[in-house]
């Protein structure tokens, strides 16, 4: 099943660009995420799922040290090839049996297709094992794309809704959810994850249409509130 699921984003990760992320758009948003969650210059940042690396080239941009790790050998070849310049490091790895324990500032997984299941609710050992990467002190930033519009789905890919996103992260003290359209960053920074301003963009999202991202910042300190002691 592996095998399968790898070669498959081996294919699709030939083709350059193979996501088209609009850069104007994602720069603010991941200023904006590097913002609320309070990381500094020189911070550490694991990129779980990268693919071919924008993202972490993103937050190398913003003066993090970044390591993007994907199973498919093709995503970090062209990651190498196209972001080697940033600073960020690129590895082919099982992201649930990396050998960083405790040692990072952030873990950030942006639709990492391990999320990708129906069991996604109560499913939880990817995230425990992601916050696990993490040091005490340190934060995972879950987004996943996604639309609220309830006539618009996808046959493809398995979207959770946001009530599954804050069911699956409600077990962790001191977790956030949030709703972003991405162009409110723009235009208001870390304002954007505001009260208000998230219901109105779920709003616009729930009558037009309009896809945004989930988000949940989810402190590495809860896990010791669930039984699993801090390393």
């Amino acid at each position: 099943m592996g095998d399968t699921v790898s070669t498959f984003y081996d294919k699709k990760y030939r083709q350059k660009h193979y996501f088209k992320y609009r850069e104007w758009l994602y720069r603010p948003f991941v200023r904006a995420l590097v913002r609320k969650a309070k990381l500094k210059a020189g911070s550490n940042v694991l990129d779980v799922g990268c693919g071919q690396g924008f993202f972490s080239r993103v937050f190398a941009d913003f003066g993090l040290k970044v390591v993007g790790v994907d199973f498919s050998s093709e995503a970090i070849r062209s990651a190498q090839a196209e972001y080697g310049f940033s600073g960020a490091r690129f590895e082919t790895g099982d992201v649930l049996s990396l050998k960083y324990q405790g040692q990072y500032d952030c873990v950030f997984a942006r639709g990492l297709s391990l999320y990708n299941t129906k069991e996604f609710v109560r499913a939880r050992e990817v995230t425990e094992v992601l916050l696990g990467y993490l040091k005490p002190s340190g934060v995972m930033i879950f987004t996943f794309p996604a639309c609220l519009c309830s006539r618009k789905k996808s046959e493809s890919w398995i979207f959770p809704s946001l009530p599954d996103v804050k069911e699956h992260f409600s077990r962790y003290p001191g977790a956030e959810v949030h709703f972003s359209l991405r162009i409110e960053t723009l235009l208001l920074g870390t304002m954007a994850f505001s009260l208000p301003v998230r219901y109105l963009a779920a709003h616009i999202s729930q009558t037009t249409g309009i896809g945004g991202e989930i988000i949940a910042f989810v402190p590495r300190s809860s896990l010791a509130v669930n039984g699993n002691p801090l390393i």
